[in-house]
């Protein structure tokens, strides 16, 4: 499979606040280099310098709108059994869907991001502008109901789950999340600084209880306590 990754300074200037209204519609309308011009588009916006993501690129809104306004085909049925009987086998046989129970406006944010790369190395990371993306994705391709996350990383903009040996046949999956760094994150700025005051101020009257990280520099160390508690306590309490 050819992916084409994202070139983000062809998409400025291409976000369109209106194609929120054609979502709600009809997204069947909206093709795939449309959705991947305002997604990414939108990263050069100022709303997105702040901090903020349109709802109508949340997965989780989507879920949410359909459940609401009972846009659901047909009545959901829990089979206990069968749903068990799933969980022993490797995730496609279980559903030869790439995507798992998504709703139209999920599945066209799902191939926008899919287009960019499949996520099984640095070099095929999978897009994403926000952090909260990749646990949407990971949600509804990767089925988190036989997977457990037990590290995650980021280097130079990829950020890396890892997953611990399991039959569905997971062991890492690969975003994109450059885009976020590189605009910045303005709340987790004002983070950084209160935390970069307190190291200095324990630098300073040698006040540091944990030796390990005198000599440390404050964005190394903001890194650490804040950056990756954040990720992985956000995805073990979905």
């Amino acid at each position: 499979k050819q992916f084409n990754k994202v070139n983000y300074s062809e998409y400025e200037g291409k976000y369109d606040e209106q194609l929120k209204e054609k979502m709600e519609k009809e997204p069947e309308s909206i093709d795939i280099e449309t959705m991947r011009a305002n997604l990414y588009g939108y990263t050069f916006t100022k709303e997105y310098a702040d901090g903020e993501i349109p709802e109508e690129f949340s997965m989780d809104y989507w879920e949410e709108y359909h459940f609401e306004n009972d846009l659901i085909d047909e009545p959901i049925e829990i089979d206990l059994d069968s749903m068990l009987h799933e969980m022993e086998l490797p995730l496609r046989e279980k559903d030869p869907s790439p995507y798992f129970d998504v709703s139209p406006q999920e599945e066209l944010l799902l191939k926008a991001i899919d287009s960019t790369g499949d996520g099984k190395t640095p070099e095929t990371a999978l897009c994403v502008i926000d952090v909260h993306q990749e646990y949407e994705y990971i949600q509804r391709v990767v089925r988190l109901f036989v997977l457990r996350l037990v590290e995650q990383s980021v280097v130079n903009g990829i950020d890396c789950l890892t997953f611990e040996n399991n039959r569905g046949g997971i062991e890492k999956v690969y975003f994109d999340i450059s885009r976020r760094f590189e605009v910045g994150y303005p709340i987790l700025e004002k983070k950084k600084k209160k935390v970069q005051q307190c190291v200095r101020v324990n630098l300073e009257t040698n006040g540091c209880r944990n030796n390990k990280y005198k000599m440390e520099d404050p964005d190394e160390l903001f890194g650490y306590m804040w950056l990756k508690p954040i990720s992985i306590s956000f995805m073990l309490t979905m």
